[in-house]
């Protein structure tokens, strides 16, 4: 068994907590004042309900908003929470770590990167922390202590920051997660879907978004063989920064996307389910483009790789957002590194050792 703090009030920090606690864990879910009212009522259900794809009962020992409590009580603490808050998160657990404590962030997004740069200002360089590569699982929060799941749980690429300490951090976590060490820092901020599926998705279903709000399911309604043409041009243009870089992609996600597509693939049924965008304040443009198109924008353009649909991805979303997500986002430019050479971006970004 182990203490383990799940910071993040969302439907990741609950779903992880309740498969945690499940497991024979002594699992912490914690977040800040402004998620008072959702923990509240988690604690008063005095446990978290899971289905989808996964179905289980959990009940952590201690819901609050007690950070302070929760780190310091916990060997591992795990971050659930939008790219957004990961300067505000990164800061809170600063004051109360140790180096004998292990941070692992989902999704990272390159969370591990600001992390380490916190806790080294903070004299915790030695502090190991690390990321997932894409979220641990797609999943709503539905309703009061209850999660659906999309998809079936399962083994995560991750990766530390410094790169060097991937295998403390897999080996860390054995038991609570199992987790495959990423090549390449590439590889574990952008292999997820997000960066093309949403992408993709959002773009091309603007009006409907704003016109439908909380009725609009991008996977139900927002999804066709158009859309899934896009995703082909986006991984074509990812796949040369990841040549430029010189790391193997994975597969495209088209097989994924038409599975979802055909209604007659049950295995997809309850990542159907999985609502939204609601708004085009939707976490699908506000995190993903600012947080993740826009750094894989600004590792393109340092290396001279054209990659013009992302690019026009970018606009069209700042357009009608009337939001400058470059200039906010999390680039080369706002992490200090923009005066890397490319060799030096290949050495930070390509092939652990």
């Amino acid at each position: 068994m182990n203490k383990i703090a799940v910071i993040g009030a969302g439907a990741t920090g609950h779903a992880l907590a309740a498969i945690l606690a499940s497991k024979g864990h002594a699992v912490y879910l914690a977040d800040t004042e402004k998620y008072e009212e959702v923990l509240r009522k988690t604690k008063d259900k005095g446990e978290i309900e899971v289905h989808g794809t996964v179905k289980v009962t959990g009940r952590p020992v201690k819901v609050s908003t007690d950070i302070e409590n929760a780190v310091k009580e916990a060997e591992l603490i795990v971050c659930c929470s939008v790219s957004g808050r990961d300067e505000e998160l990164g800061q809170l657990i600063c004051k109360y770590i140790d180096d004998t404590k292990a941070i692992l962030i989902s999704a990272g997004n390159g969370a591990s990167i600001i992390y380490h740069k916190i806790f080294s200002e903070c004299g915790h360089e030695k502090t190991l922390v690390g990321e997932v590569a894409g979220n641990l699982f797609p999943c709503r929060l539905t309703e009061d202590g209850n999660v659906r799941i999309g998809l079936p749980t399962s083994a995560k690429g991750a990766i530390a920051f410094p790169t060097e300490r991937t295998k403390e951090l897999v080996e860390r976590f054995k038991g609570v997660w199992e987790l495959n060490p990423c090549d390449s820092l590439l590889t574990a901020v952008f292999n997820g879907p997000n960066i093309i599926c949403h992408g993709a998705g959002v773009v091309l279903n603007i009006a409907a978004i704003e016109k439908r709000g909380k009725e609009f399911n991008l996977f139900k309604d927002g999804l066709s063989p158009a859309v899934i043409n896009l995703t082909d041009t986006l991984w074509e243009e990812k796949k040369k920064v990841y040549d430029a870089i010189g790391v193997e992609i994975p597969d495209p996600p088209r097989k994924m996307l038409e599975g979802v597509l055909d209604v007659e693939d049950k295995d997809y049924d309850s990542f159907r389910e999985m609502d939204g965008p609601d708004s085009l304040n939707h976490r699908y443009i506000s995190e993903d483009v600012p947080y993740l198109i826009c750094f894989f924008v600004s590792i393109a353009r340092a290396m001279d790789v054209e990659i013009p649909t992302f690019e026009g991805i970018v606009r069209i979303v700042e357009k009608v957002t009337e939001k400058d997500y470059y200039a906010m986002g999390r680039t080369l430019e706002n992490l200090g590194m923009s005066s890397m050479s490319k060799s030096e971006l290949v050495q930070f970004f390509g092939k652990t050792e």
